[in-house]
């Protein structure tokens, strides 16, 4: 179960009709945009409760509630072998796969990215990753996590041996390849892995890729928040897709 706070993010996923479970709202407090929460919430048939501030402070854990928080269920909720075989038969699907990114912020970021440029997963390692509960990572991933599936792997290189039986093509991002990623052609199925800025990939992981590609940087910083680095590779893959049809 994850948590979404705040009255502009539960808006959000009222809107566009995301998988909430149960709107919590804080005992007592009143306020117009509060009541329109719990109306929508009730007119799509969601659980309203109220709960004193001590319970919502614990479910929101240190992001700023204002006195709402809602209760989801993500869609990455799904074994990994089970999705693998509803991707096989696509002649075109492209993957995330994300290794040692712990930060909340930059996960679910990653996630809503990953969503937005129409990929068929998210794969992360059940360690050396962020917690998914985490409402920040709710937050920060904008109501993606109930639209696209996130799978948690207990071996992210063995997941990408996997991937690649499955015909997809494993490309890692690495400041250090001598390859541009907008020099590779990405048709048919694609991986892409990111590592956390710094301390990049796992050495297991890299050496698990088909290939190492890079982003052209023809400025003085070094390297890319994962975030962004992410953005870019993903909507070149896309890019190429449009160009293509």
């Amino acid at each position: 179960m994850s948590t979404i706070a705040g009255i502009h993010a539960v808006k959000h996923a009222l809107d566009v009709g995301e998988g909430i479970d149960e709107l919590v709202v804080l005992k007592g407090k009143t306020h117009p945009r509060l009541n329109e929460l719990i109306h929508l919430a009730r007119k799509a048939k969601v659980r309203v409760s109220f709960v004193p501030k001590e319970a919502l402070e614990r479910m929101s854990d240190g992001v700023p509630h204002q006195g709402v928080v809602a209760k989801i269920t993500p869609k990455g909720a799904v074994n990994f072998k089970d999705w693998l075989r509803e991707v096989e038969g696509q002649d075109e699907a492209l993957v995330l796969i994300l290794d040692q990114v712990t930060d909340p912020h930059n996960l679910g970021a990653c996630i809503r990215t990953a969503e937005a440029s129409g990929c068929s997963g998210v794969v992360i390692p059940k360690d050396h990753a962020a917690d998914l509960s985490s409402p920040i990572v709710s937050k920060s991933a904008c109501g993606a996590l109930a639209r696209i599936p996130v799978l948690r792997v207990t071996n992210l290189a063995r997941a990408m041996k996997d991937l690649q039986g499955a015909g997809f093509w494993v490309s890692g991002l690495a400041g250090e390849a001598e390859t541009l990623i907008h020099d590779i052609n990405f048709s048919g199925k694609n991986a892409l892995v990111m590592g956390a800025e710094g301390e990049g990939m796992r050495r297991l992981v890299r050496e698990s890729c088909d290939q190492l590609v890079k982003i052209p940087m023809p400025g003085k910083v070094e390297s890319l928040n994962v975030s962004v680095a992410t953005g870019v590779a993903l909507f070149e893959v896309v890019r190429q897709g449009l160009n293509d049809k």
